[in-house]
């Protein structure tokens, strides 16, 4: 199986501007989703997995035109981590997230905030995702539009490491990461965080204004 994960573009919140949790693209965002988009225009692919969260059904609005006919599949079993009462008042507040895990003598990992999850619950949740994966797409080419912590979350079980190791990781707005895995779940190679198609679409975007 070839796995194409892509973390949406750039949000509101990802931007610091306060927004609802299901936040809209920036401009900015908007940019990122239509450089990533020809990244796909030869990529064979037979499936894509999107959330059903705004940022990411946007994205993939912007792969659509290189991947015509390509069945997809909106899904909530891939949506964001959710952090509760701390993504309340338009933004996401992870330092008082952090600072009450540590109160309650928690790990960052398994401190469940009120209304969400722990990031062990997503970790799980996205192993399940993987195993669905490996049980109904071995062999093909598949795309998955989703989140940043959702995404690494799965990366981590793709990679058999554990939950804790996200820590010291993160995914960028529009990259993409890819995986080769075997028959029988092996990973043959791997490359996360790949980001060199905005750059790669900005220089042709400075060549064709200079002509």
């Amino acid at each position: 199986m070839k796995l194409y994960l892509v973390r949406h573009a750039k949000s509101k919140r990802n931007a610091g501007i306060p927004s609802k949790v299901d936040a809209e693209l920036t401009e900015d965002g908007l940019e990122q989703a239509r450089r990533l988009g020809s990244y796909f225009h030869d990529v064979k692919l037979k499936k894509v997995y999107c959330s059903t969260m705004l940022r990411a059904i946007t994205t993939l609005d912007a792969i659509k035109p290189y991947i015509e006919n390509i069945p997809i599949t909106f899904t909530k079993n891939i949506v964001e981590h959710d952090m509760g009462i701390y993504a309340e008042k338009g933004r996401d507040d992870w330092k008082s997230y952090a600072e009450d895990a540590k109160k309650l003598g928690k790990e960052f990992v398994d401190f469940k905030p009120k209304g969400g999850d722990s990031l062990k619950e997503t970790y799980q949740r996205a192993r399940k995702f993987y195993k669905y994966l490996l049980k109904n797409h071995m062999g093909k080419t598949i795309l998955v539009v989703g989140h940043g912590l959702f995404l690494l979350q799965l990366i981590l079980n793709i990679l058999s490491l554990d939950s804790s190791e996200g820590r010291l990781y993160q995914l960028s707005n529009a990259s993409v990461s890819t995986f080769n895995i075997g028959r029988n779940g092996k990973i043959k190679n791997f490359h996360v965080n790949d980001y060199n198609h905005l750059i790669r679409e900005g220089i042709k975007i400075k060549k064709e204004s200079e002509n």
